[in-house]
């Protein structure tokens, strides 16, 4: 044990300086390359089942899903999907998955799938069915929604909106505002949309 203790003190300071800057730089990278191994799969099954073309079947939910993924897949307000799973509504609640939130909340498993699975498909279905306006509880428009989330959410048409903005409807009712900006090359990019259509909410959308 002493020799190795004084081996381990001959070790060059510059070296000892050097592996800790390659542990430090593995717990920067390895949470970015899974979160990008995340988003990646996100984006993937999106188009594997034509998300873009709005109304996805309830029964595409899966358990990796987070609430915002769900809320903004299926344009349905976050205030829904927190009101009946009964999550209180915050930022980091919104961005955790499914069957992490289900594992938490101690609700286990119903015909093979977490608990929150069946509620959150229930609770699309009654949305769909009965579409109410929310507002939007994050206070403000960000580049993660869609027009039609906001429409829905606000209860200002989704063709308005886009008549405001002055930006085509046709296939880009569901696509985030950050890829939308982009794409269409939107006068002053991703940020300046958001504040066309945060305008618009803060003058026609609808109280609760």
């Amino acid at each position: 044990m002493k020799s190795m203790i004084t081996k381990l003190k001959s070790i060059p300071k510059v070296l000892w300086v050097g592996l800790l800057l390659i542990v430090i730089g593995l717990a920067i990278m390895i949470p970015k390359a899974l979160g990008m191994l995340e988003f990646y799969r996100e984006v993937q099954f999106a188009s594997q089942h034509n998300f873009a073309a709005g109304n996805p079947s309830p029964d595409l939910l899966r358990p990796w899903m987070s609430i915002r993924y769900v809320a903004v897949a299926y344009a349905v307000p976050e205030k829904i999907l927190f009101d009946a799973t009964g999550i209180q509504p915050k930022r980091e609640a919104s961005l955790i998955a499914i069957n992490r939130l289900n594992r938490e909340a101690g609700l286990g498993q119903a015909n093979g799938s977490p608990v929150l699975i069946n509620t959150i498909r229930e609770a699309i279905l009654a949305y769909r069915a009965n579409h109410v306006v929310t507002g939007l509880i994050e206070k403000k428009v960000e580049g993660w929604m869609t027009v039609q989330y906001v429409a829905n959410s606000t209860g200002i048409p989704a063709a308005t909106i886009f008549a405001v903005i002055n930006v085509p409807g046709n296939g880009n009712a569901y696509k985030p505002f950050d890829l939308l900006g982009d794409e269409i090359n939107y006068p002053g990019g991703p940020a300046a949309l958001l504040e066309a259509v945060q305008k618009v909410v803060d003058e026609q959308g609808k109280a609760p």
